[in-house]
């Protein structure tokens, strides 16, 4: 099926690309149920590429400049891929361009990190033990985003996180037992040294201003 949408997409002038996605599209996690996926990277969008869910190979239909700028939700779903084909060569750019954050826009994802442990810790101190928990799991999405986001890079789908620092490293040790640590016992004093390392990370890439603009609690967020 891929190859017979190939040849059809080659010989289509509207056609600019192709990129096989999914965990079939990156050969990784793959099982017999497994979906076949793929984008179709078109000049003008005429619905000529669009199947229903669970169809033997199910396709998108995607314009360069919505591949290039697609919404936050969707950014993921582009890393870790490469086109099957690529007629201009401008598939690749915008791939590069979809999964690429500007490391001065990580201050608002510190930002919501920090207010989540913030109202965890705050939970915790008055005994709203189930409330501090979720504010805790809050944080951590929030943390990775900003991770991601201080290195230029689009924070993975939770099943790719493990796949991506494995393939992929940060320059700095993401400490995953940690995280898994808060994310099931929102245990404080995990907190507590997760948001030390990651105002440290925070000050040497520039974003000092976001955590002292939590002060004078920053001390006791310190633990």
């Amino acid at each position: 099926m891929l190859e017979e949408l190939l040849a059809r997409a080659r010989a289509d002038e509207n056609v600019v690309g192709v990129i096989h996605s999914g965990s079939r599209g990156r050969a990784t996690y793959v099982t017999d149920a497994s979906d076949w996926d793929a984008f179709v990277i078109v000049r003008e969008e005429r619905d000529e590429y669009i199947t229903e869910h669970g169809s033997g190979l199910e396709l998108s239909e995607v314009t360069l400049d919505v591949l290039a700028a697609p919404p936050d939700w969707a950014r993921p779903a582009f890393l870790g891929l490469a086109p099957q084909l690529d007629k201009t060569g401008e598939v690749t750019s915008a791939l590069q361009e979809a999964t690429s954050v500007d490391p001065a826009t990580a201050g608002g994802p510190l930002d919501a990190y920090v207010n989540s442990y913030y109202r965890s810790a705050k939970n915790a101190r008055v005994g709203l033990e189930l409330a501090s928990l979720l504010d805790a799991q809050e944080s951590i999405g929030w943390y990775l985003q900003f991770l991601f986001a201080v290195h230029g890079r689009v924070r993975p789908y939770n099943k790719w996180l493990e796949w991506e620092l494995r393939e992929h490293p940060l320059p700095i040790e993401v400490d995953l037992a940690r995280l898994e640590r808060v994310a099931r016992t929102g245990d404080l004093t995990e907190q507590q040294a997760l948001f030390r390392a990651t105002e440290t990370l925070a000050r040497d890439r520039g974003h000092g201003a976001t955590i002292e603009a939590w002060e004078p609690d920053v001390a006791w967020l310190r633990g």
